[in-house]
């Protein structure tokens, strides 16, 4: 699962001037919750190059009537994914990836009786910024013709690895450099897209606790990411 991440210009300046020759736009976002806008790298229009586009976190369907939470649309199982009336076409045409510098999961600790969700945030142990898998579409208002589409999109989800299983049962879908240019090809296979769905972690993660003072998605700055105890460090794998 993914229910928050980070997005901050270190580390992630170097990586996406290494994907597609440019930087991040906005400001740092250390708290980033689902429905909040970010920017996400996707194809452009031509399929010729790579671009930054600004879009919400939680996506709405071109059919929709209504942009709506009724529905968690924020994170899309990879296993259902040309199941789902909703992410079958995006998956198809409409890949991109979300660069984030970490994300945030919640582990139930302690004795029975007085258990508590400890926030942990998972980043690169070498803090160069992560890629992951994401899908897209582009919504209208029937009732305003004139308005701009709304841009969305949802992020991929796996089986977690074995080796971050004490952190939860599920993982974003995370890609390396290479890996992320081939989710983006509209010429990729879709046997080859299923591969690069499978449970894997691309480079060794840090495992790091931080304080509750994340539960709160109004908290957006640096102290959401301040160690409070030691860090775990998970390798590559897969």
């Amino acid at each position: 699962m993914c229910g928050r991440f980070n997005v901050t210009s270190d580390p992630l300046a170097e990586l996406l001037m290494a994907l597609l020759g440019q930087s991040l736009s906005g400001p740092d976002k250390y708290n980033v919750a689902p429905t909040m806008n970010v920017e996400v790298v996707r194809p452009d229009t031509h399929q010729q190059a790579l671009e930054l586009v600004s879009m919400r976190w939680w996506l709405t369907p071109y059919w929709s009537k209504e942009v709506s939470t009724r529905y968690s649309m924020f994170n899309a199982k990879s296993e259902t994914l040309e199941k789902s009336s909703a992410y079958r076409e995006p998956f198809r045409k409409r890949r991109c990836v979300v660069p984030i510098s970490g994300f945030y999961e919640w582990v139930l600790e302690g004795v029975k009786g007085n258990r508590q969700k400890q926030p942990y945030y998972l980043r690169p142990v070498e803090n160069s910024g992560l890629l992951l898998a994401g899908i897209w579409d582009s919504w209208r208002s029937r009732e305003d013709a004139q308005a701009e589409p709304l841009l969305s999109f949802s992020i991929v989800t796996t089986a977690v690895h074995p080796s971050l299983k004490f952190v939860h049962n599920r993982q974003p879908v995370l890609l390396s450099r290479q890996t992320a240019l081939s989710w983006m090809d509209p010429a990729t296979p879709i046997e080859t897209l299923q591969q690069l769905m499978l449970p894997g972690i691309p480079e060794p993660l840090a495992v790091i606790p931080v304080s509750s003072y994340v539960n709160n998605a109004r908290h957006t700055g640096a102290r959401c990411i301040e160690p409070i105890g030691d860090v775990i460090e998970v390798c590559a794998s897969g």
